[in-house]
């Protein structure tokens, strides 16, 4: 059989550095992903759809959002099956016992709200392990698995949450324990182990059962999230259950394909920068990513360069950040300092209180004080304004 596995919706998220209409068509493309994932369905004719925690941002997001989410649910052509999880966990408040979302709710989308089994059809089962509480106080998971016994069904355990190989240091009791898990799969108890929570695609284990499907739509920098904007297909076969004798291998087998339903990109760039040619060499690398309506840049530049070189670089990043969703810096990692340089001003013949101005901003712009920082951003606009630029 065959199912999709996603996770990490988080339908109505946003982004602080998206201004103006780009938050609105990131918010509606975390949606329309929806719809990908529907025909990813169909084409591989899948029995199902699963969705392993945060299908909502909060319990905050509007009622616009829940419903616009629930008329992409309903296009979908097979059973979806929605796991809370720690953004979106079963609680008092929870949006799943909202009016807005039972009263609009399609009737082939179901919430795996309880513990335990769900028999999906004859042979085939979910083990669901929900958030009931922003806190939980033990690794649900194995709770559910260790309850498991013997089955000729085929078994998916649906949960959400870390797991222990990849926090190490961690004490935390919510840890998914992959060893059990892994136990649990040589011994024939589960088949599939569907999780949610790691952006990323990332596959668990040794065992090739264990996987993050990753969000739909990239959520973070690239420096941090290597490979969203997937949902996962997964082809199980279970041979035939025999106390005590063990299946030949290719009678229980697996395979996972990433494919991709995610618009979107996140991108780093970290370029130096101490001349002119720098500059071109970085417009370069800008000009070069495609589908840059849909794209966030953000950039770590490290150099020197003169008040005419930053006029430039300032002029040519003000013409990317229109053309970009969204063009930021990154503060840790950017460090571009201007380097005073009186030819920068000797054309312009700048006199009295503005040349005075440029003198005095010039020795502090020298210093290594707190002052100088300031001081070069301050030449920079003063610059540009009296025409340097031009």
């Amino acid at each position: 059989m065959t199912f999709i596995h996603t996770a990490d919706w988080q339908l109505g998220m946003t982004r602080h550095f998206l201004k103006g209409d780009a938050q609105a068509r990131y918010t509606a493309a975390r949606q329309e992903a929806i719809g990908r994932i529907g025909q990813l369905a169909a084409t591989h004719n899948a029995e199902f759809v699963l969705v392993c925690g945060d299908v909502f941002e909060d319990r905050q997001v509007s009622s616009r959002v829940i419903r616009r989410s629930l008329d992409h649910l309903q296009q979908i052509g097979c059973p979806v099956y929605l796991l809370p999880g720690n953004h979106d966990p079963l609680d008092a408040a929870s949006i799943y016992n909202s009016r807005v979302f039972t009263d609009h709710k399609p009737d082939h989308v179901h919430v795996l709200g309880t513990v335990g089994a769900f028999h999906v059809r004859p042979g085939v089962q979910l083990i669901a392990a929900p958030w009931t509480s922003k806190v939980p106080l033990v690794d649900t998971i194995a709770q559910q698995v260790s309850m498991l016994g013997p089955s000729e069904d085929i078994r998916i355990v649906a949960g959400h949450g870390r797991v222990d190989t990849l926090a190490p240091d961690s004490d935390d009791p919510t840890l998914i324990q992959v060893a059990e898990l892994e136990r649990a799969i040589a011994d024939g108890l589960i088949d599939y182990v569907a999780l949610g929570d790691r952006h990323s695609v990332t596959d668990i284990g040794d065992t090739g059962r264990i996987w993050y499907s990753g969000a739909q739509e990239v959520t973070n920098y690239d420096h941090r999230e290597d490979d969203p904007g997937r949902a996962l297909v997964v082809t199980l076969t279970r041979g035939q259950y025999m106390p005590g004798v063990a299946p030949a291998q290719d009678e229980n087998t697996v395979h996972v394909t990433a494919e991709p339903v995610g618009q979107w990109a996140f991108r780093t760039v970290e370029h130096d920068i101490n001349s002119a040619d720098d500059i071109s060499g970085l417009r370069r690398r800008l000009d070069a990513f495609d589908h840059k309506a849909n794209t966030v840049v953000q950039l770590a530049l490290r150099g020197s360069v003169s008040i005419t070189e930053r006029s430039e670089l300032d002029a040519m990043l003000e013409e990317f950040s229109d053309r970009f969703a969204a063009l930021t810096f990154w503060d840790l990692r950017h460090d571009l300092v201007i380097r005073p340089d009186d030819e920068d001003f000797a054309e312009m013949a700048l006199t009295g209180f503005i040349g005075d101005a440029v003198t005095e901003l010039s020795e502090l712009a020298r210093a290594t004080d707190s002052q100088a920082a300031a001081a070069q951003e301050a030449l920079a606009l003063l610059f540009r304004l009296a025409g340097g630029s031009r």
